[in-house]
């Protein structure tokens, strides 16, 4: 997210509102949307499934359904991340030169997948 001041645009992490100092490690979703390691870490260790379809803070993708894990912070809960962005997010930490954290795929559920929709019939000729 972005915030203007009278200094300029402030970048801000969509999940706990915290400015961006310059240094810490962030990513960029669509949009300008935010989040940053240490929000990607609960998220890692919090992601969950239940309630209603969602939107993806991140990657803008819409009804998703809530079998889909994801995370929310709950002091902020209108920003959501699907596991997807999550673990792609990870991955571009992990290879991140000057981030030191890895991301270790095996201690985290595995990505659930989404059955493609059927083709739609065409009609008889």
């Amino acid at each position: 997210m972005q915030r203007t001041d009278p200094e300029g645009i402030v970048l801000v992490c969509d999940f706990c509102r915290r400015d961006w100092d310059g240094q810490e490690p962030m990513i960029e979703g669509h949009h300008g949307s935010i989040i940053c390691l240490e929000c990607l870490k609960q998220a890692l260790a919090q992601q969950g499934t239940g309630g209603e379809k969602y939107t993806c803070t991140l990657c803008l993708r819409f009804n998703i359904p809530p079998k889909v894990p994801n995370w929310k912070n709950p002091a902020h809960p209108e920003a959501v991340i699907c596991q997807e962005c999550m673990y792609q997010s990870a991955r571009t930490f992990s290879r991140t030169e000057g981030v030191d954290w890895k991301f270790e795929p095996g201690a985290h559920p595995p990505l659930v997948k989404l059955p493609k929709p059927a083709p739609e019939e065409a009609p008889p000729s």
